[in-house]
C-alpha cells in the first residue's frame, strides 16, 4: 500500500503550487499537479477551501460576485502599501500579504485579460474618489510597457505542462522556462531573462554543493561562472544559453577554447585536476558535441557536457532528496565521457 502524505508535506506542496502557478488552485489543479491523492486531503480537511485557508492563501472567487467598488477598493489598498502601482510580481506577493481579492485572474478577467485595461478603469474609478485614495493617481508605475498579454500568457501557458518538483527551490521550478527565453510570473520581470537564467543555473550547481565563481554574463570572453569542488578536486567552466529552439553551436568554437585555456589554466593553479566544460540550453545537436570535443582535444578540458534545464532539475532534486547518500564525487562520474544530457 501507498503510505499517506502527511499534513505538512500536503501543506508545503500547496503554497510550493499557489506560487508556481501564481494564483490558489482548485482541487482537480492542485492534485493534477502536485501528485496528491484527493483522498489523502480529505483525510485532513473537510473542505479543500480548509486546506487553502490553513496554507495562507484566499479561496478562489468568481469575479462576478465582488462589486468593481470593493474591487477597486481593495486594489487600492495594495497600492497604498506600496506607495506605487504593482508589477505583476508585487501584486501577486501583496495580494497575498494583505489577503485581498486582487489575484491576477480576477482583475484580468473582469477587465479584459490585461492589467493596462485594469489600470485605465481603475485610475477612471479613483478621479472620481475623494480624500487619500486620490494620492494614488500620482503614484509611480502607471506607464506599464507591458500588458498582461504575450509574454505574460507565455508563462501561464507554460505552466499546463509542467513538472511539480516536492524537493526543489522555488527559484528553480521555472528554470526549464527561462531557458526558453519566456519570464516566468514569480520573477521580478524588469530583469533580463538571459542574466536571470545564468543566475539560476549558478543556484542549481550551487545546490549541488559547488562553490560558485560568478564571472559576469556578457563581460568579455569568459563564462557565465565556475563550479569548483576542491575537495574533488574538479571544476566546471558554464556557459548557460538562452534559446527558445534550441543551442547551435556556430562560430562559438573559438569562443570556448579561450575559455578552456584561459579558465583551466587557473583552474590547474588552484590544484584542480579534472575540468568540464558545461553548456546548459533547452536541446543540443550531436553535431555540435562531436565538433567542440574536437576542437578542445589540446585544451585542459577532460570532457565537454551540453545539459538541458529539465535533466539539471532532475539532478539536483535527486541531489536534495538523497542527500544522506549524494556525493559530488557523483557527479565528477556523470559528467565524464563528452556527452548530452537531457532528462
Amino acid at each position: 500500500m501507498n503510505s499517506r502524505l502527511s499534513k505538512a508535506d500536503i501543506l508545503n506542496r500547496f503554497r510550493a503550487c499557489c506560487q508556481k502557478l501564481g494564483k490558489t488552485p482548485g482541487t482537480d489543479l492542485f492534485c493534477k499537479t502536485t501528485g496528491v491523492n484527493t483522498n489523502d486531503v480529505r483525510y485532513y480537511w473537510p473542505k479543500f477551501s480548509d486546506l487553502v485557508k490553513e496554507g495562507g492563501a484566499i479561496p478562489q472567487e468568481r469575479s462576478e460576485k465582488i462589486p468593481e467598488d470593493e474591487l477597486f477598493g481593495e486594489y487600492a489598498k495594495v497600492c497604498l502599501h506600496l506607495k506605487k502601482i504593482p508589477t505583476l510580481p508585487e501584486l501577486l506577493i501583496t495580494t497575498r500579504e494583505l489577503r485581498t481579492r486582487t489575484h491576477q485572474s480576477v482583475l484580468t478577467r473582469r477587465f479584459g485579460g490585461s492589467l493596462i485595461e485594469t489600470d485605465r478603469n481603475f485610475r477612471a474609478w479613483l478621479e472620481k474618489q475623494s480624500g487619500k485614495l486620490r494620492q494614488i493617481l500620482d503614484f509611480p508605475g502607471w506607464g506599464r510597457k507591458n500588458p498582461f498579454t504575450k509574454k505574460e500568457k507565455l508563462s501561464v501557458a507554460s505552466v499546463v505542462n509542467y513538472s511539480f518538483h516536492p524537493y526543489l527551490p522555488a527559484c528553480l521550478q521555472y528554470l526549464d522556462i527561462l531557458a526558453k527565453g519566456e519570464m516566468p510570473s514569480n520573477e521580478d520581470s524588469t530583469q533580463s531573462v538571459p542574466v536571470l537564467f545564468e543566475r539560476r543555473c549558478a543556484d542549481a550547481f550551487r545546490c549541488l554543493g559547488f562553490e560558485i565563481e560568478n564571472l559576469g554574463q556578457g563581460k568579455g570572453r569568459t563564462a557565465d561562472f565556475l563550479a569548483s569542488a576542491h575537495r574533488e578536486r574538479f571544476a566546471l567552466i558554464v556557459d548557460a544559453k538562452v534559446r527558445k529552439e534550441g543551442y547551435t553551436l556556430g562560430t562559438e568554437d573559438r569562443k570556448f577554447l579561450e575559455y578552456a585555456v584561459n579558465h583551466g589554466r587557473n583552474l590547474q593553479s588552484k590544484g584542480i585536476d579534472k575540468i568540464y566544460l558545461i553548456i546548459v540550453a533547452t536541446s543540443f545537436r550531436e553535431r555540435d558535441l562531436q565538433q567542440l570535443m574536437a576542437y578542445l582535444v589540446d585544451s585542459p578540458i577532460r570532457s565537454v557536457d551540453l545539459i538541458t534545464p529539465s535533466a539539471l532539475i532532475r539532478i539536483v532534486e535527486e541531489s536534495i532528496r538523497e542527500r544522506h547518500s549524494f556525493s559530488l564525487a557523483q557527479i565528477d562520474k556523470l559528467f565524464f565521457g563528452n556527452k548530452i544530457i537531457n532528462a
